[in-house]
């Protein structure tokens, strides 16, 4: 039943695309996002790029949670529409009617991914895993099929980005994300920290912890424990305690000493003097902001079962890695971080590029694919 469902959603994909090429194909880039319902900062920065070649390219941005199946589906017509009469298609995460449609879209598309550098194995680098999809539902769906172009932070990531996408490591280039433009520029970053404390006037005078933990499919089973220990480790007198979720993630703190903080907005990480998290990539984001970054990993006996990673994050990561939320407060009570060495770290994972802004060179790569071949 599942196997006929999507062929028959493919057939009607398809059909729709071809009505949708009797359009003229403008001189436009189209982005699209499941991340979350609004524009993703790496698109806007893209966006406004392209805006200053000459001749100038329009950018359109499709950013819309997968919440409903139903609701979704006018959403993927409006993506469709715009994939067939666009000269480049830009991904920050799994597109289903990029995926399903394959083959049969003209214009070049390029995955930029969401994610800074890259750490835990994903898409088909994890099948049959517990934190991953299963064999079946990645060939049904031809999960991330269609990709022309994939950009990487660094080519240290270019294999597993290339196994978790299951694609030729030949189309992988390096580029690392626009935003890394913006944690690098210490002006942006002081007018974010203002905005958000000017938005939480009650963070004055105090130092501020921001707590970003990966998305997790299921709560580990310490969750709760875990989440008692870090706050009863925190002390509240002395600092602000904020609680940034994964786009996607359900998990709520409940407790009215905590802010939680999403990216809609000023972002609660440029206002972090200390950042904790456990096995996500916020801290190469923290890193380029040179944010001191400790990781809380609570559940590691049995998240590390669960999902398998690329990097070995006791050995690797030159900071406090442990499921002890003490000898985390007790690290940033005593300033114990080496700067330098994780300085390092992010900078051996993050690409500096010479002559260019991330968004330049990001920007300039986009265009050549989509100028490759004259528009149909």
């Amino acid at each position: 039943m599942k196997r006929l469902a999507i062929a028959a959603a493919t057939a009607l994909l398809a059909l729709l695309y071809r009505f949708c090429r009797l359009f003229p194909v403008k001189r436009r880039v189209v982005c699209i996002s499941r991340q979350s319902d609004d524009a993703p900062i790496d698109f806007l920065l893209l966006k406004e790029e392209l805006s200053r070649e000459e001749p100038p390219y329009r950018t359109v941005i499709l950013a819309n949670k997968l919440e409903s199946p139903l609701r979704y589906v006018p959403v993927v017509a409006k993506q469709v529409f715009f994939m067939a009469t666009s000269r480049a298609i830009i991904l920050d995460s799994y597109c289903i009617a990029v995926s399903l449609l394959g083959k049969r879209i003209k214009a070049p598309v390029v995955q930029i991914w969401h994610a800074l550098g890259n750490m835990k194995k994903f898409g088909y680098a994890a099948l049959d895993t517990p934190e991953g999809h299963s064999s079946e539902t990645a060939r049904l769906m031809h999960m991330h099929e269609g990709y022309d172009a994939v950009a990487v932070s660094s080519l240290n990531f270019r294999d597993d980005l290339a196994a978790g996408f299951n694609v030729d490591p030949s189309i992988v280039f390096e580029a690392p994300l626009p935003r890394v433009d913006l944690l690098r520029d210490p002006q942006f970053r002081s007018e974010q920290r203002d905005a958000f404390l000017q938005d939480h006037p009650e963070m004055a005078g105090k130092k501020t912890i921001v707590y970003c933990p990966t998305f997790r499919k299921t709560p580990a089973p310490n969750e709760k424990e875990a989440m008692r220990s870090l706050l009863s480790a925190v002390d509240f007198d002395r600092f602000n305690f904020v609680y940034m979720p994964h786009p996607v993630s359900r998990q709520a703190l409940d407790d009215p000493r905590i802010i939680t903080a999403t990216r809609s907005g000023a972002d609660p990480l440029f206002a972090a003097d200390y950042v904790i998290t456990d096995y996500s990539t916020v801290m190469y984001e923290a890193g380029l902001m040179g944010v001191p970054v400790y990781l809380y990993a609570y559940d590691w006996d049995t998240y590390h079962e669960k999902r398998s990673f690329n990097i070995n994050l006791a050995r690797d990561v030159p900071t406090l890695f442990t499921n002890d939320a003490a000898a985390i407060a007790t690290a940033i009570d005593l300033d114990q971080f080496d700067e330098q060495a994780f300085a390092r770290f992010t900078e051996s994972n993050i690409a500096t590029l010479a002559g260019e802004s991330a968004t330049q060179h990001l920007t300039r790569r986009i265009i050549a694919l989509a100028e490759e071949q004259p528009p149909r």
